[in-house]
């Protein structure tokens, strides 16, 4: 179950920078990277770039994928958004941190609708291009079509790094996405949510004593 605040009893278990954490972000880039080349040799061997167009074509399907990428990103970070709104009613954000835009929320989301969050654009927008490369199969059209969902799969590299940490973690966590990190919440154990009861009871009993002296 996803919230809007955190519950009770639940301590910070780790945290995922995808921007100050220089491993985590090198991975991301690293996995990135290799998805695209792998994209780019797959285009290679079901249309192999033999196609011959005017250049008035050629710029015009070039002009077409710039623009279509572009929107594809506000399109990639608002369905991230339509999902966690579906998921919690939190206050989104979107925005841009350097490189990369975002969207996050100040919701909580519990393990596998964070694992839906993550992945609803690489599923949805695979969806549509695939869809649209079984009629544009060949010729430039093709590669434009190809391209963006290159893009969308190694765009999808944080994305997917996030859903295998999400696979490693205990079953009850909740996670708060700002956009570039995550911050990933624990259930407390039953021995931990004793001694924290025990050590405010004490922190009570002294803040009364100090008052009375």
């Amino acid at each position: 179950m996803c919230h809007t605040i955190l519950p009770e009893n639940y301590t910070f278990y780790d945290k995922i920078d995808l921007q100050h954490n220089k491993k985590h972000f090198w991975i991301v880039q690293g996995i990135s990277l290799v998805l695209l080349v792998a994209m780019i040799v797959a285009g290679y061997f079901i249309d192999n770039i033999s196609f011959v167009e005017n250049i008035t074509d050629t710029f015009i399907a070039l002009a077409v994928l710039i623009v279509g990428y572009i929107l594809y990103i506000f399109l990639h970070e608002a369905t991230h958004g339509i999902v966690m709104r579906l998921s919690v009613k939190a206050k989104l954000n979107f925005g841009f941190k350097g490189w990369a835009a975002y969207a996050g929320s100040t919701g909580y989301f519990d393990k596998k609708h964070y694992i839906a969050v993550s992945l609803a654009p690489l599923i949805l927008w695979g969806i549509i291009f695939g869809i649209l490369n079984v009629f544009y199969n060949q010729g430039m059209w093709f590669w434009v079509i190809w391209l963006l969902q290159a893009g969308n799969i190694s765009g999808a590299s944080g994305d997917l790094f996030c859903t295998y940490k999400m696979l490693t973690y205990p079953k009850d966590i909740l996670v708060n996405d700002t956009g570039m990190d995550m911050t990933v919440y624990r259930k407390m154990t039953e021995e931990e949510i004793l001694n924290s009861n025990v050590v405010s009871e004490e922190s009570a009993k002294n803040s009364v004593e100090v008052s009375g002296d």
